[in-house]
């Protein structure tokens, strides 16, 4: 009998012990989801997802279902902002069906908030909106507007994404009237309504109400407590009303303004992108001490199955069953370990597969969005100025355009730098292989740096070898670049001097030809202890040459590295205040026998007024420029805004070519193309984009286009393009 008690006294001991431990981590929980929703805000998504996944495994453990939705709930919003949509909507789920079995209103509707979000970020408005409908379901029975009001932001995200801004109104007037009926703080009530005062001026800038809309866009830039992503857009659409009103002084104002906020933004997201990349996801001092509290609740665990398994065994065996059952308890506990430890080593394993996937397409978004944001605009400058110089400029006009001309392609040339820099960097660059003239290359590079020259006082002369086939396989345009980088560095570092451009055949076969090239200056030259260093990525010839030269430290880093995807390499030779010579050499393929070289065409000698061309494009000024282009030659030109328009366009409209914009809201080039496929698998279409080539190819050549025109271009290359696809 007293034995029977004494079992009961020490179960009962235990269970507290178990219970407390419990208790314990449950506090730890919440801590550990804190600390992962702040990291999440911040960017740092190595560490967010490290805290949220032993945070579930405390609250699996505990079998803490309220915690264990709250990590769920917090882990979706990591992959949302990582943009694994997939993921996010996944561990949202999770978390919803547990919290509707925990009755919890606030928590299911920010869950069905969520969800809204994440499939408008997928364009399925479908589901989103019977997210929202399941949602208000339950927000209407709870009684409370807060409820409501969550859902109602998510309603506009909708109501914008569909462009139904007739319905918006109305809508955002309700929600007004919801906003000072809920008790909150001033400052809290106070940025809602500056929200929905910038949302009204964006519906009504939608609908061409620029009346209002500068209102309401005005009186939104006055307040207080604004976001810097939305003050920027609305100075953006105050640009545009000033512009149409022809209010100039206003419109740079405007421009002042948003291009100030854009920048903050930018530099904002830049630096997290940053510490994300350079974060170091070591363990903090807390989460050692979680595991170290973990160990201890498993060991208790261990403690409490082992005495009961030698109370059943003492209830049904002898003492020599004992012994048994203690081997039987140790051998299972050494395997649980040892599973624990493997179990460790693997998500450590996924963590850092987690991170790197999440830095090279963080670091690649990052440098697609600048390649698109930084070509849109310079298109529109080469364009125009283009355009400017042949229509026959006052001399003294002509000078200021020529100037312009200058600086927009000097522009273009280092944001290609820095683009091809990223690209060489993360070897992703890949050789072309096309049939080009190396002469009219080199004549043409010559030619955009007359005025260089020029204003440098130097003399350029040009030895090119006659014997050299004048047709050649390669990529063009990997082969400027290199010529471009060293005759800008010829000509920046001489000043009233001479350089001379040299290209000579060395050895040629029936296949190929092996060209050897040179450029001399007779410049400043390099330190021979400086010589190594150049080639390095950042790095000029020292810090007084590089505060009067000024320059990107990018050049001859990325004509090495170009070259060594041509398996070639530079050599240097330069003495101080004597010159530089820098020279390299190119195999290239010869073009076979019977294969049509597509030799340059002069571009006044076609008719192309007989020509029906569509242009879709959302950017109305690069409409307005690609339209002027094109009626230099009499081409009838059709413009539309999105893919949906081209659509339908194609099927009312017969086109000889077609120029499709990649990046359109709605629907991207690349899914109206195959849209226009399914009924007309005839018509050219050109890929018409910002995007470098590298990224863009293989999507192209999938979705069905037949070639593709980088932003900003040279008129003639579009002209030649289109003689290409004329029938």
């Amino acid at each position: 009998m007293k034995n029977s008690w004494f079992i009961h006294i020490v179960f009962f001991v235990f269970t507290c012990v178990q219970l407390c431990a419990q208790e314990v981590s449950k506090d730890s929980i919440q801590t550990l989801n804190k600390e992962a929703f702040s990291l999440t805000r911040a960017y740092n998504f190595g560490k967010a997802l490290s805290y949220s996944y032993l945070a579930i495994q405390h609250a699996t453990n505990n079998q803490d279902e309220a915690s264990l939705a709250s990590s769920y709930h917090i882990l979706g919003s990591t992959y949302r902002r990582m943009q694994y949509r997939g993921k996010a909507t996944k561990y949202y789920l999770k978390a919803l069906k547990i919290q509707k079995k925990l009755h919890n209103t606030r928590e299911i509707i920010v869950a069905y908030h969520d969800l809204v979000r994440i499939s408008l970020d997928d364009y399925d408005s479908e589901q989103s909106r019977e997210y929202l409908k399941e949602g208000y379901q339950i927000a209407n029975t709870s009684g409370d507007l807060e409820d409501i009001l969550v859902l109602d932001w998510a309603k506009i995200s909708l109501l914008q994404k569909e462009e139904r801004y007739k319905e918006l109104l109305p809508f955002l007037d309700e929600m007004m009237l919801r906003v000072k009926k809920i008790k909150a703080s001033e400052i809290m009530i106070q940025a809602r309504i500056n929200f929905l005062e910038y949302t009204k001026g964006d519906t009504y800038f939608n609908l061409g109400n620029y009346a209002l809309a500068e209102k309401y866009l005005k009186t939104h830039t006055d307040n207080e407590y604004n976001h810097v992503q939305d003050l920027a857009s609305s100075y953006k659409q105050l640009a545009e009303i000033y512009k149409s009103k022809g209010d100039i002084e206003k419109q740079r104002e405007a421009q002042l303004n948003y291009q100030k906020n854009l920048k903050k933004k930018l530099d904002d997201d830049y630096k997290s992108i940053e510490e994300e990349l350079l974060g170091n996801y070591s363990l903090r001092k807390d989460q050692l001490k979680l595991d170290v509290l973990e160990e201890k609740n498993n060991q208790q665990s261990i403690i409490v199955n082992r005495f009961k398994v030698v109370l059943a065994i003492i209830a049904l065996l002898l003492i020599g069953c004992i012994f048994l059952g203690a081997l039987i308890i140790k051998a299972i506990y050494k395997k649980t370990k040892s599973n624990k430890l493997l179990r460790i080593k693997y998500n450590k394993l996924e963590e850092a597969k987690l991170k790197a996937e999440m830095t090279s397409k963080t670091k690649s978004n990052f440098f697609s969005m600048m390649s698109h944001e930084l070509r849109t605009p310079l298109y529109a400058v080469t364009g125009i100025t283009h355009l400017l110089l042949e229509e026959n400029p006052r001399p003294s006009q002509q000078q200021y355009l020529k100037s312009l001309k200058f600086s927009s392609d000097h522009l273009l040339s280092l944001v290609n730098n820095i683009l091809q820099a990223n690209k060489l960097e993360d070897n992703t660059i890949t050789i072309g292989a096309s049939t080009f003239n190396l002469k009219a290359n080199i004549d043409n590079i010559i030619k955009s740096f007359d005025l260089l020259i020029k204003d440098r006082e130097n003399e350029l002369n040009i030895a090119y070898d006659r014997e050299i086939p004048e047709l050649l396989v390669g990529d063009s345009l990997k082969i400027s670049q290199i010529l471009i980088n060293l005759i800008s560095n010829a000509i920046k570092f001489t000043k009233g001097g001479t350089i001379r451009i040299s290209v000579e055949k060395l050895e040629e076969t029936a296949e190929e030809v092996l060209l050897h090239f040179c450029v001399q200056d007779t410049g400043i030259g390099i330190p021979k202890e400086k010589q190594e260093k150049v080639f390095e990525m950042f790095s000029q010839n020292y810090d007084e040459i590089n505060e009067q030269y000024q320059g990107s430290g990018l050049g001859l880093s990325i004509v090495k590295k170009l070259l060594k995807a041509y398996d070639s390499d530079i050599h240097l030779e330069s003495k101080e205040n004597v010159g530089t010579t820098f020279t390299f050499d190119i195999r290239f393929p010869k073009t076979s026998e019977g294969v049509d070289p597509n030799i340059e065409v002069h571009i006044d000698d076609i008719d192309f007024s007989h020509l029906k061309m569509l242009v879709v494009d959302d950017n109305k000024i690069n409409q307005m420029l690609t339209k002027k282009i094109l009626s230099t030659k009499q081409i009838t030109t059709d413009i539309v805004a999105s893919g949906a328009a081209a659509i339908e366009s194609v099927q009312n409209n017969q086109y000889d070519l077609i120029l499709m914009d990649i990046h359109m809201p709605e629907m991207d080039g690349y899914e109206a193309t195959k849209a226009i496929r399914k009924f007309n698998k005839q018509v050219p279409i050109v890929a018409f984009t910002a995007v470098s080539l590298d990224d863009s190819l293989p999507k192209i050549i999938n979705s069905g286009m037949n070639d593709m025109l980088i932003k900003p271009f040279v008129a003639a290359e579009l002209f030649a393009l289109i003689q290409k696809y004329m029938k």
